[in-house]
């Protein structure tokens, strides 16, 4: 059954994603070979601060949900509260109270969840990780969606930057025109960046989005923060995938979450949580093979057989580097082994996931 790193850049917490091809920025990027049949575009939501996706996604069978709650104390949910997903499990699982849209998009096989995934040791966890490239200026991209021999990304949106301490946004050139009801956010905007560079370009482009969403920096008060982190999360991606649908684009568009590492299960005195490492990730798209649960999920008990350090740090049991292979192939990168920082593909028995129709 499937079941299924921090920066020390604080600049980038100020970053937002537009479209570089509408702020004119086509002609200094180096484009990469379009190998893939047709033009696909990935879109990777960057949870800023290391999202604790131990109340992303809870156990609802009775054993497990009460193993969870021991270790999880004060921060634990309500098993009442969480919303039931069809895991094909005899023990079913609940999405976080926050997240009805992406529990409905789950049910409708649009969405997936990859669990327990990360590096393979967590001292790389404050590197570099597999799925963000730093770039001059502050930006970020996707390190297998850049041209490695040019140090530019390829059509990563990148729309805000500082300046002189300030935060400067750089707002697209696309005409308004809402095709979803984006909220009224930043991240929605940012999102709304994004299908409006997918509109006017089409299938004329192969493009690789970063888009960034703060809040999940949940070193204290973390059931307030993360809840309405989470809500942001929902609203602005029902709304992105409502909008690639009306285009006639989800087929053609993965979104799929990445952080720089997960947090303990165990809280800490201030109502928050500590650095961890492996959680689990989304994924949504119309190529989404969805409605299941990938990888294997942890025990959820601090001290147990998953437990790397006795506060619920998670070893991961699916590789990152398998994470990016999958969408870096389904994107039209077939040779990720032979980039820098990812040759330890080579090494693993399994290259490449299941979660996407390729």
């Amino acid at each position: 059954m499937h079941i299924a790193r921090k920066s020390s850049r604080r600049s980038f917490l100020n970053l937002g994603a537009g479209a570089a091809a509408a702020l004119g920025l086509t002609d200094i990027l180096a484009p990469r070979a379009r190998a893939a049949s047709s033009n696909r575009c990935c879109v990777c939501i960057y949870l800023l601060g290391g999202n604790d996706s131990n109340n992303l996604l809870v156990p609802l069978d009775a054993a497990a949900y009460n193993t969870y709650a021991k270790s999880r104390g004060p921060l634990a949910l309500s098993r009442d509260a969480l919303l039931p997903i069809d895991s094909g499990a005899s023990a079913g699982y609940g999405f976080h109270p926050n997240l009805s849209g992406l529990r409905d998009l789950y049910n409708q096989n649009a969405l997936a969840v990859l669990a327990n995934v990360g590096p393979a040791t967590q001292s790389v966890l404050h590197n570099e990780a597999a799925q963000v490239r730093y770039l001059p200026n502050g930006y970020l991209s996707i390190p297998w969606a850049d041209s490695t021999a040019q140090g530019m990304s390829y059509g990563v949106a990148l729309a805000a930057l500082e300046a002189d301490g300030r935060r400067t946004v750089t707002r697209a050139t696309a005409p308004p025109h809402t095709m979803g009801r984006f909220p009224d956010t930043l991240f929605g905007r940012r999102l709304e960046e994004v299908a409006n560079t997918l509109r006017m370009t089409g299938a004329l482009r192969q493009n690789a989005f970063l888009v960034p969403l703060d809040g999940f920096d949940t070193h204290a008060n973390q059931l307030v923060s993360q809840a309405s982190a989470f809500s942001q999360l929902n609203d602005g991606l029902v709304a992105f995938y409502s909008a690639i649908r009306e285009l006639g684009m989800a087929e053609s568009v993965t979104v799929y979450t990445d952080t720089e590492f997960n947090r303990t299960l165990v809280p800490n005195a201030a109502g928050g949580t500590g650095h961890a490492w492996g959680g689990h990730q989304l994924i949504l798209g119309g190529s989404t093979l969805g409605g299941r649960i990938y990888g294997t999920f942890p025990s959820l008990e601090a001290g147990g057989p998953d437990d790397a350090a006795g506060n619920g740090t998670w070893r991961p049991t699916t590789s990152d580097l398998q994470y990016a292979n999958t969408l870096a192939a389904w994107y039209g990168n077939n040779n990720l082994a032979d980039l820098p920082g990812y040759a330890a593909l080579r090494n693993l028995p399994r290259q490449r996931l299941d979660f996407l129709a390729h």
